[in-house]
């Protein structure tokens, strides 16, 4: 087998993949010769945002029959990736239990629920790439719900790159990166904060959609690589 794969006809699963990274992914991948399959609760804007050939199904991360549901209907995979979830802002004096636990309901459980349906479809050369993100590891205030969920997808995906093997399983953190997840900040607000990281960062930029798809892409055609995960961040772990 060569350490480096093609992604030329096979199945590409893009859960969380109509906006943002996952659309990144989703259009790097069709790019690359993939058929690209993307799911996602809302699919309004689907037709628009995706590329000629890509299909759209629907799956809501928080319920186990949807995720069940929307494997059974795409049948084999090649490679999933995950990329939902919204980062959960406030510290434990601000949220309660009742008000962080949908966090984690999403981005862990959707995840886990999504890992385990899709377990026994995966092709044996496959892989599943879960997006996670820096402040695993790298704190700051009013992050303590965020930082455990993104921690908590690093080890769920080490420890399937062990359950799960031959198929490789890999995790993205990625920094800070310019998506619609901010779009409802104000202009002067998020402008703000994208200059203030890109000053605090060695590579002098906040992150885009293309940095972390190119990592994915990496992660499902490189086959040596597997139980790792990859900072994608501009160097804010190292700041």
């Amino acid at each position: 087998m060569n350490a480096v794969s093609t992604l030329s006809g096979r199945h590409v699963v893009v859960v969380g993949g109509t906006s943002g990274i996952g659309l990144a992914v989703a259009e790097h991948a069709a790019a690359a010769g993939a058929r690209v399959t993307v799911a996602a609760r809302t699919l309004d804007l689907a037709p628009a945002a995706l590329p000629a050939g890509v299909t759209a199904e629907h799956v809501d991360l928080t319920s186990t029959a949807s995720v069940e549901a929307l494997f059974d209907r795409v049948g084999t995979i090649d490679h999933l990736v995950l990329s939902v979830g919204p980062g959960a802002m406030g510290t434990v004096r601000d949220l309660s239990s009742a008000d962080a636990r949908p966090f984690m309901d999403i981005k862990f459980w959707g995840y886990y629920d999504a890992v385990r349906a899709a377990a026994d479809r995966m092709a044996k050369d496959g892989s599943i790439t879960l997006i996670g993100g820096g402040a695993s590891r790298k704190h700051a205030p009013g992050r303590p719900v965020m930082a455990a969920i993104n921690a908590a997808i690093e080890a769920f995906g080490k420890a399937n790159a062990i359950d799960l093997a031959p198929v490789r399983v890999n995790v993205i953190a990625p920094g800070l990166v310019d998506t619609p997840a901010y779009a409802g900040l104000p202009d002067e607000m998020r402008q703000g904060m994208l200059a203030g990281y890109a000053a605090s960062v060695p590579a002098g930029r906040a992150g885009i959609p293309e940095d972390v798809a190119s990592a994915a892409l990496f992660l499902m055609t490189n086959t040596y690589v597997t139980g790792t995960v990859i900072d994608v961040d501009g160097g804010v772990q190292v700041s």
